[in-house]
């Protein structure tokens, strides 16, 4: 994986030790190699960070230009169909003078302009600088699995993998948006397109991004979009189409020019990605697994079990203790914050690996598609089901309420806003903190269930699985992928109904089939638990007093002392934790 960055100013130039400093920044996103290009009427600048994978060899620097030098990319990613697309470009007369995927953008885009980023299969976040029309084309890939940021104001375009690349410029203010206070005590995250700070975006998944330097007008448009249908197949033929199409996934994701490990938790998706490398692909495979002494539900025993029946090299951290003090380190690389309550364990084990590989497969995008998550379960929401959706219609508010307290853990509603926060930032709570997920109701659907998996894969996947998984381990310069998430494979689960991929009392049906003869019960039987940690771990009131009750959110006038006071005496973790976490953030970020 690799870091990238860039900037163009409408009517100055680019300061050369600025664009370095602000690739540098980016460091641990690749610490393999470094390189900057500035265009030849200097008001345009290109920075890239490498952690090499294909064609690691200096030719494969970046940022990268065409054989005119009129192309210029810097790419974060991986174009797992870079060789089909290679071949299809060379019958197109194009002339390639490296073994990288990276060259692949460069002719693709040439030929096909606007229409390269469907083509390609992978994980991407790159941008284009176009020398003869004075125009950037930027793009992210269709889950948001890489990060894309950036910032347009009347004279500055600035983007980067991370916010800190566009800080560094200095061309932004660094000022927090008030309203995005609100936003991640309701959600965790701040949702996309918005980020904490004020003036700076997010690319959508599945957009990209033109503007034309001349006219100094931008325009984000939709390249790709999941659709759902109800399609009735067989069973069968359906699981073996889809065991089929993750075994394609897995191996294209196996491409590189070094070795490729995985992170092994014993439940299911994990079990079956190593298992598939192991036994079904021949891959050797070294896994990475972590888990908490003294902890009855720790994985490190299931992982153990899975590593034993594959033959895979477990790699295991074990912890006596998981210190949340960690989380200020973390908020440094989280410039965006998020609390999911994963942060630390994820980042664990990611410098377990780090250790051993440069890349891993994981299993996020499994529970999206197959039904894995609690709220999908028909008990929890059969009240709004059949009787109810035919006499007053599809509820889609009353599923978003579901999806609210499923999603919040430790409710920040308006009210509660209210009482939280100081007047100052309570004048900008909006209308609706949870207003996004408006943007993703599905018109024509009359599954509860399929509803509620678009909304994962929208928001809280894509706002907040993916930047917590690419951050903990882009700190440890660590590569994840993720098989799941292959556009196709899930374009076509998406598709069926979940009466084909689903089945009453079995969890995650298709995988469940495949592995119950493959692996034993002790590991099917398993409950779902989530990369977490023991729970006392997230309710140690004691630290969330001594941190937030004299902390900057207190003394800088954000948070309201004695709403605080009230939460530590109730103990109510889950509140405290994000607002900790928002505290530790705040430390890093703007204690100057």
């Amino acid at each position: 994986m690799c870091g990238i960055t860039g900037i163009s100013y409408k009517d100055k130039l680019v300061n050369t030790d600025r664009l370095w400093s602000a690739t540098d920044t980016l460091a641990h996103r690749g610490p393999d190699d470094r390189g900057i290009y500035i265009s030849r009427n200097q008001r345009s600048g290109l920075g890239h960070r490498r952690l090499s994978f294909i064609d690691i060899s200096a030719s494969g620097r970046q940022p990268l230009s065409d054989t005119d030098r009129m192309l210029h990319v810097t790419f974060n990613g991986e174009i797992y169909n870079y060789q089909k697309l290679r071949r299809a470009l060379e019958k197109e007369g194009c002339h390639f003078t490296t073994k990288t995927d990276t060259e692949v953008l460069l002719h693709g885009y040439k030929i096909w302009g606007d229409l390269l980023p469907d083509k390609l299969d992978g994980m991407f976040a790159f941008a284009i600088f176009d020398e003869e029309k004075q125009a950037w084309f930027l793009c992210r890939d269709r889950f948001g699995i890489k990060p894309l940021y950036y910032a347009f104001t009347k004279n500055t375009f600035l983007f980067g993998s991370e916010i800190k690349a566009i800080l560094a410029y200095d061309a932004i203010e660094k000022q927090v948006r008030p309203e995005s206070i609100s936003l991640f005590l309701a959600n965790r995250y701040v949702p996309c397109p918005q980020t904490i700070w004020r003036n700076i975006y997010q690319v959508h998944p599945g957009h990209f991004i033109h503007l034309n330097m001349n006219t100094w007008e931008k325009e984000e448009l939709p390249y790709w979009t999941l659709t759902t249908n109800e399609l009735i197949e067989d069973q069968e033929a359906s699981h073996v189409k889809f065991i089929a199409g993750l075994k394609q996934a897995v191996q294209s994701h196996l491409t590189a020019d070094v070795p490729v490990g995985s992170f092994l938790s014993g439940g299911y998706d994990s079990s079956a990605l190593v298992y598939m490398m192991q036994k079904e692909l021949n891959y050797p495979t070294e896994a990475f697994a972590i888990g908490f002494k003294g902890w009855e539900s720790s994985e490190d025993k299931y992982a153990a079990i899975v590593a034993e029946i594959t033959d895979a090299k477990l790699h295991t951290a074990l912890s006596d203790d998981i210190n949340i003090s960690l989380t200020q380190k973390l908020m440094w690389h989280y410039d965006n914050p998020i609390a999911d309550i994963s942060i630390i364990p994820t980042f664990v084990v990611s410098q377990l690996a780090s250790k051993h590989v440069k890349a891993v497969l994981s299993g996020e995008g499994a529970d999206e598609a197959l039904g894995g998550y609690w709220w999908h379960k028909s008990g929890n929401w059969y009240k709004y089901n059949t009787l109810f959706r035919k006499i007053l219609g599809y509820p889609f508010q009353k599923i978003k309420q579901h999806y609210i307290h499923a999603m919040s853990m430790g409710l920040f509603d308006k009210k509660e806003l209210h009482q939280c926060l100081t007047p100052s930032y309570a004048a900008h709570i909006p209308d609706d903190p949870f207003s996004h997920f408006n943007n993703y109701q599905l018109p024509n659907s009359d599954s509860i269930l399929k509803q509620l998996q678009y909304l994962d894969v929208y928001t809280f996947m894509a706002d907040l699985v993916l930047p917590k998984i690419d951050r903990a381990s882009m700190a440890n310069s660590l590569e994840v992928r993720v098989p799941f998430l292959q556009h196709d494979l899930m374009q076509s689960l998406f598709s069926l109904s979940n009466q084909v991929t689903m089945k009453k009392g079995v969890q995650k049906f298709f995988l469940h089939q495949w592995l119950k003869n493959r692996l034993p019960d002790v590991i099917l039987n398993r409950c779902k638990q989530g990369f977490v940690g023991p729970d006392i771990y997230y309710m140690n009131i004691a630290q969330y007093e001594s941190s937030l009750s004299d902390g900057l959110l207190i003394k800088q006038g954000v948070i309201k002392a004695d709403y605080l006071k009230s939460l530590i005496q109730r103990k109510d973790h889950w509140r405290l934790w994000k607002i900790y976490v928002l505290e530790s953030w705040w430390k890093v970020w703007m204690s100057e």
